[in-house]
C-alpha cells in the first residue's frame, strides 16, 4: 500500500541505500529509459536533495556528473518553476532545464536535458520534447525518496517485461488522472506477495501489513494520505477463473469533499478489467512476447493543431504524403529519413490520397473549397486538375486492376442528407456513375482485386453494403449488430475476411465476406480511424486515438488472437503500411488533446 505514513521509513531506507554504494537507483533507471527512447539526447541529469542531505546534487545522469552539487541556475529553476534554456558555448548542444515533479505534480527536484544541436534546429520542438520527457518521468515518481530507492528492490524480483506490467501500463494510459497503481501477486517461489508491477518501481518489495490484511480478509481498504491530496483504494486481485492471486492499490488525486465511493468503484472496475485478462498468477509474471512493431523514429510538427487524415507513398521517389485535414495542406516527408520536405497549399480539408507513379500525379479528395477532387503534379506540387462529382469527397479506395477510383461524396460534412459512391477514372477524371445511399454517413470501403465486389461501411445505418462493380448497384446489405459505429475497414481477400472497426465502443469485428456473419470480435482502441491488414505477416493493426495500436494475429480464416498492444501517441489514429519497406507510418493528430503533432514510424517484424 502506498501511504505518506510510510514516508519516514522510506526516507530512512533510501538514505541507507545511498550509503551502501555501489548500486543502481530508480532515478538512474528513469534516465536510462529516457535515453533509450531518444537517440538525439546528448546529456541528462536529475537533481534532487536526497533524504538526510543538506545539498541538492546530481543523483542520476547520462554523460553527466553524479554527486555534483546543483549550480545556482539549477536551483533557481527548482525554486521558481521557470525553465532555463539555451545553446552551449560550443554551439553543438541545446540545453533545457526544468523542474521535476512527482505523479501528484509536487516538485521533487530538477531535470536537465541536452540535445544534439546545429544552427537552425527547431528550439521550440526541443523544448517540447524535453517537457514530454520530464512529464513521462513524473508519471513514474511517487515522491522524492522514491528516486533513490534501489532497483530492483529485491534481487529475486520478476522482470518488468510481464503481463502484470502490461496491465498496469494500459490502465495508466486509459486513466490519465490516476496517480499510482501497484500490483502485488504471489510470484513463483515467493509467498510474500511482492509488487510485481507498478508505475513507481519497487518491483520485488514485499507486501506490508495492510496489503496482507486485504489479501487474507478479501476486504478492501480505503485511505486518505496524511497530506490529504491522495486517496487509495486497495483491493484484492483475482485471475480470470476467480481465484484470489494478490492485491492492487489504486491511488487517485484527492481533495476534501471528493466522492470516495465513486473513486473506489473506479478502482474496483479497473481490478475487474485486469482480472479478465489474467489466466493465472504464474502467467501474470511471465515475460510477454516481444512486440511485432518496433518504434523506429518520429518527426514532430510544432504548431500544428487539429487532425490529420490519410497517407500515401511514392516508393520510387522516396516520398511520404500526408493529408493535414484541419490545416488545409498536404505535408511531404522523406520516406527514409522521415524529414519534413514540403508543405503543399491550395487544398481545403483534404482526406484521401492516391499517388499515380506512372503519371507522377497525386489525387486528393477534399470536403472544402469547391468540393471537387484535385490532382497535384508530383514535380511542381501545383494543382493541375479537378474532377467533378457530387461535392465533397472523403473516403476513397482504388481498384488497381481496373484503374478505377471510388470515393464517398456528399453526406454530413457537406450538410447533405444523402451520400454517393462515385466511380472515377483517376487519370482523366471521367465520372462513370454515382450510387446514392440514403444516409449522411458512409465511411471506409474495401475492394476485391480478383472479384467484382466493393464492400462499404454504411455507418449511418449500421450496415455494410456489397456493391457490384459492373453495375454500381447494391447486391447485398448486412447489418452490423455490434455496438458502435462501423467505420474503418480492411480486407483479406485470400481468406475472405473483412476487418471492421467500430467506434464508441471500439471493437474489431472479423466478418465473413461471403455471408456477412461475424466470426470473431475483440476490443479495439477508441477513436480508430484506420485498420490495416498485413498480408505478409497475417496481422491486423487497429490505429486508435487512445495512444496504442491494437495488434491481432490471423491464425486462419476463423481463428484470431490479440497480440501485445504497441504504444503510439495520443491521437495516433491513421497510418499506412508499406510492405516493400516493412514499415508502418502513423500520424499522431493533436486534436483535442493538444499533444505534439507527429509522424511515427515502426519497423514491422
Amino acid at each position: 500500500m502506498v501511504r505518506i505514513a510510510a514516508l519516514l521509513v522510506a526516507f530512512a531506507a533510501a538514505s541507507a541505500q545511498a550509503a551502501d554504494a555501489p548500486h543502481r537507483i530508480y532515478a538512474q533507471e528513469l534516465v536510462d529509459r529516457a535515453v533509450a527512447g531518444h537517440p538525439d539526447i546528448a546529456k541528462v541529469e536529475i537533481h534532487a536533495m536526497p533524504p538526510k542531505s543538506a545539498d541538492n546534487v546530481v543523483i542520476a545522469a547520462y554523460n553527466g556528473h553524479p554527486g555534483q552539487k546543483a549550480d545556482p541556475e539549477d536551483l533557481d529553476v527548482i525554486k521558481t518553476g521557470k525553465p532555463a534554456t539555451g545553446v552551449n558555448k560550443a554551439g553543438d548542444r541545446y540545453e533545457v532545464n526544468l523542474p521535476l515533479f512527482d505523479a501528484s505534480h509536487r516538485t521533487v527536484g530538477g531535470i536537465g536535458v541536452a540535445f544534439k544541436y546545429k544552427a537552425g534546429d527547431d528550439k521550440a520542438a526541443l523544448d517540447k520534447k524535453a517537457t514530454d520527457i520530464r512529464d513521462r518521468m513524473a508519471r513514474r515518481i511517487s515522491h522524492v525518496a522514491n528516486l533513490v530507492e534501489k532497483v530492483p528492490y529485491d534481487p529475486a524480483a520478476v522482470s518488468s517485461n510481464t503481463l502484470a506490467q502490461k496491465l498496469v501500463d494500459e490502465a495508466l494510459d486509459a486513466n490519465k488522472d490516476i496517480v499510482i497503481i501497484a500490483m502485488h501477486a504471489a510470484a513463483p517461489g515467493n509467498a510474500e506477495y511482492p509488487i510485481v508491477a507498478s508505475n513507481i518501481g519497487r518491483i520485488g518489495k514485499h507486501a506490508d501489513e495492510d496489503d496482507m490484511g486485504v489479501i487474507k480478509s478479501g476486504k478492501p481498504k480505503l485511505e486518505i494520505n496524511e497530506s490529504g491530496d491522495r486517496f487509495e483504494s486497495l483491493g484484492v486481485l483475482h485471475d480470470a477463473g476467480g481465484k484470489l492471486i494478490g492485491a492492487v492499490g489504486v491511488v487517485f488525486p484527492y481533495k476534501k469533499g471528493d466522492d470516495q465511493q465513486a473513486l473506489h468503484k473506479r478502482a474496483e472496475a479497473l481490478r475487474g478489467a485486469m482480472a479478465a485478462q489474467i489466466p493465472s498468477a504464474d502467467k501474470l509474471v511471465q515475460a510477454v512476447p516481444s512486440s511485432v512493431l518496433e518504434a523506429a523514429g518520429r518527426t514532430e510538427l510544432p504548431g500544428y493543431e487539429g487532425d490529420f487524415d490519410h497517407f500515401e507513398v511514392d516508393l520510387k521517389g522516396g516520398r511520404l504524403f500526408l493529408a493535414a485535414e484541419d490545416h488545409n495542406t498536404l505535408e511531404v516527408f522523406d520516406l527514409n529519413s522521415l524529414k519534413h520536405l514540403k508543405t503543399i497549399a491550395g487544398v481545403e480539408t483534404p482526406h484521401g490520397l492516391l499517388y499515380l507513379p506512372d503519371a507522377n500525379k497525386l489525387v486528393v479528395t477534399q470536403t472544402g473549397s469547391d468540393g471537387a477532387t484535385k490532382v497535384i503534379d508530383g514535380a511542381s506540387y501545383q494543382i493541375v486538375g479537378s474532377f467533378k462529382h457530387t461535392k465533397g469527397a472523403d473516403s476513397m479506395a482504388y481498384d488497381a486492376p481496373r484503374k478505377r477510383l471510388y470515393a464517398a461524396a456528399g453526406g454530413r460534412d457537406m450538410k447533405q442528407a444523402s451520400t454517393w459512391l462515385v466511380e472515377l477514372d483517376p487519370y482523366t477524371g471521367k465520372n462513370y456513375g454515382e450510387l446514392k445511399f440514403d444516409t449522411d454517413k458512409v465511411e471506409a470501403m474495401a475492394i476485391e482485386e480478383h472479384g467484382n465486389k466493393i464492400f462499404i461501411n454504411v455507418t449511418g445505418k449500421k450496415e455494410m453494403a456489397v456493391v457490384d462493380k459492373a453495375t454500381l448497384k447494391v447486391i447485398a446489405t448486412w447489418p452490423i449488430k455490434a455496438e458502435g459505429q462501423n467505420a474503418p475497414l480492411a480486407f483479406d481477400e485470400a481468406t475472405r475476411r473483412l476487418f471492421v472497426v467500430t467506434r464508441n465502443p471500439g471493437k474489431l469485428l472479423v466478418v465473413n465476406a461471403d455471408t456477412g456473419m461475424t466470426v470473431a470480435e475483440f476490443k479495439a482502441p477508441e477513436r480508430c480511424d484506420q485498420v490495416l491488414f498485413d498480408k505478409a505477416h497475417k496481422r491486423i493493426y487497429a490505429l486508435g486515438g487512445e495512444g496504442y495500436i491494437g495488434v491481432f494475429a490471423e491464425n486462419d480464416a476463423d481463428h484470431y488472437e490479440e497480440l501485445p498492444r504497441v504504444s503510439s501517441a495520443p491521437g495516433a489514429k491513421t497510418g499506412i503500411l508499406v510492405p516493400e519497406l516493412n514499415k508502418l507510418f502513423v500520424a499522431a493528430s493533436p486534436g483535442d488533446s493538444k499533444a505534439m503533432a507527429a509522424v511515427l514510424v515502426y519497423n514491422v517484424k
